[in-house]
């Protein structure tokens, strides 16, 4: 399945900022460790990136679920909502088994691997704030 350019453009500007935002929670990781609050360990930067992997695995598969939806609805055959409704489940339990993993293997660092959970959404209100997605414009 091929994604919009639109979609595509959203994807790559979230996977952008998710990138960033991995680099940045290692760094800021190495710089509290070095205050003396706690070691640096492995399972800091394990955590950073497999958590980011994770987020932004789920936020591929909603985007090619909104294009299948989107596909579908040329067709008349269901509404958008419902298509990309029908992968949440699927999505919110690999971000419960990267949870359990986080918390239960002692290797990764369940904060470290949890905040980036939320770099999507992060990464969207980057955007929304540079002024690379307008969520609000108006088709014309």
């Amino acid at each position: 399945m091929h994604l919009d350019s639109d979609i595509k453009t959203f994807v790559k500007d979230v996977y952008i900022g998710c990138g960033i935002l991995c680099v940045a929670e290692i760094a800021v990781c190495m710089i509290v460790s070095m205050t003396g609050f706690f070691d640096f360990t492995i399972g800091m930067t394990l955590g950073a990136i497999g958590g980011t992997l994770v987020s932004m695995i789920c936020f591929l598969w909603m985007a090619f679920s909104l294009q299948r939806s989107l596909d579908k609805a040329q067709n008349g055959a269901t509404p958008i909502n419902k298509g990309v409704q029908s992968g949440y489940g699927k999505r919110l339990a690999l971000q419960g088994v990267w949870i359990l993993v986080c918390i239960f293997s002692g290797i990764v660092n369940p904060i470290c691997g949890l905040i980036p959970l939320l770099f999507p959404k992060a990464a969207i209100y980057m955007a929304q704030m540079t002024g690379r997605l307008e969520l609000t414009k108006k088709a014309s």
